[in-house]
């Protein structure tokens, strides 16, 4: 087996206190030895491995976990942006918006919008990153986002539930229906969590909780977007259900 040392390290974060100074295990002119792709030791400057990559002194720490993202989206809500700086409250209408520029744009472009967007997250030291759909909607753009998704990290997610699209405003249980039914029934084999967005304006806890025990009977672990706007039952729902 190939061992690899970082070596001539500066600053090394470890987050692990007992292998360091301080809550994030600083060591100061440390090296990291690696075997089969796993730490196997931290030490000092100078650990002998069959490969050698010289950090020069340079800072070394663990890579970020995104764990929220909405990578899947086309068009921009600048005109939300704009209302939200003069002072006007978010009502989720940005969504609707960036779902229907979802809508038309084709899989190949989505795609290359998502690898770009990657890429600038990989640039900032992300290594492992969740991807959330919901600027889909219905129940083909929705699969196909999750499908996209899939193809660039196992850490996909089903948001049917992000907001009621156009075409259903004014029937929205008829609305969670559908993401309970044909819509998880679609998106399923290709996600790995289920989320729901539990806040005013978008859906109550009752509809929340029916979308995720939906994503439970079907394997789906829970996440939940909550409390974003203002007090409500996001964070005990998400309790009561067992949310990661």
């Amino acid at each position: 087996m190939t061992t690899t040392v970082i070596d001539d390290i500066g600053l090394l974060v470890t987050n692990d206190p007992t292998l360091g100074s301080g809550p994030l295990g600083e060591r100061r002119n440390a090296s990291v030895v690696i075997e089969d792709e796993r730490v196997v030791s931290v030490g000092d400057a100078g650990q002998v491995a069959d490969v050698r990559i010289d950090a020069d002194g340079a800072c070394v720490l663990p890579g970020f976990v995104d764990s929220h993202t909405h990578l899947i989206f086309a068009g921009d809500r600048s005109e939300e942006f704009t209302a939200r700086m003069a002072g006007r409250p978010y009502d989720g209408g940005g969504i609707r918006v960036t779902t229907e520029a979802t809508r038309s744009t084709s899989t190949g472009e989505l795609d290359r919008l998502v690898r770009l967007r990657l890429a600038e997250a990989h640039r900032a030291g992300t290594t492992t990153i969740e991807i959330k759909s919901g600027y889909g909607l219905n129940v083909e753009d929705e699969a196909r986002s999750l499908d996209i998704a899939g193809r660039h990290t196992t850490e996909t997610t089903f948001l049917g539930a992000h907001l009621v699209p156009s075409e259903y405003v004014g029937r929205e249980d008829d609305y969670v229906d559908l993401v309970c039914g044909e819509m998880l029934e679609a998106s399923a084999p290709h996600a790995k969590w289920i989320d729901a967005f539990c806040e005013t304006g978008a859906f109550d806890a009752d509809q929340s909780r029916a979308v995720l025990q939906a994503g439970a009977a079907v394997g789906l672990t829970g996440r939940l977007h909550g409390n974003q706007l203002g007090l409500g039952p996001g964070v005990q729902l998400a309790v009561e259900c067992g949310c990661a």
